[in-house]
């Protein structure tokens, strides 16, 4: 028996079950989503900050839509337990510096608290901020 003649015709690769497919560049795409996702996780997280126990019709009701609301704000489905650690410390940073800084800071949505300490260390350097007394680590000028 004869072996089977070999196409001359085809290019290489061809027929052969090869699949060429071109890749984008998305990162743009992925940066506003993370700014997107950044303001959706804010909003979850206020909503479950802010539940109120008489808007529901009992225990088992507020259990339920409070485990919905921390869930929806943390997603573990897409997050590790770092960076779930990440979010609540970094909420109580916050919650803990001054008001009028508090609010300057919370503005620029800070992704960690290694970049909320940065914005807090750039606020305490420009003049005019208040912070209570024993609060700023830099000197009058």
């Amino acid at each position: 028996m004869a072996a089977p003649p070999e196409p001359q015709d085809e290019a290489p690769g061809e027929g052969e079950g090869l699949l060429i497919v071109k890749v984008e560049d998305s990162s743009w795409e992925q940066d506003s989503a993370q700014q997107e996702d950044s303001r959706d996780s804010e909003a979850c997280r206020q909503r479950f900050r802010h539940f109120c126990y008489r808007d529901v019709g009992g225990p088992h009701e507020a259990f339920s839509q409070l485990w919905e609301l921390c869930r929806r704000w943390l997603r573990p489905e897409l997050r590790t337990k770092e960076q779930i650690l990440e979010l609540l410390v970094l909420e109580q940073f916050l919650s803990v510096l001054p008001g009028g800084v508090q609010d300057r800071v919370r503005e620029r949505l800070p992704g960690s608290g290694e970049e909320a300490v940065a914005l807090v260390e750039v606020l305490q350097k420009q003049p005019g901020t208040a912070w209570p007394q024993g609060l700023s680590t830099v000197s009058p000028v």
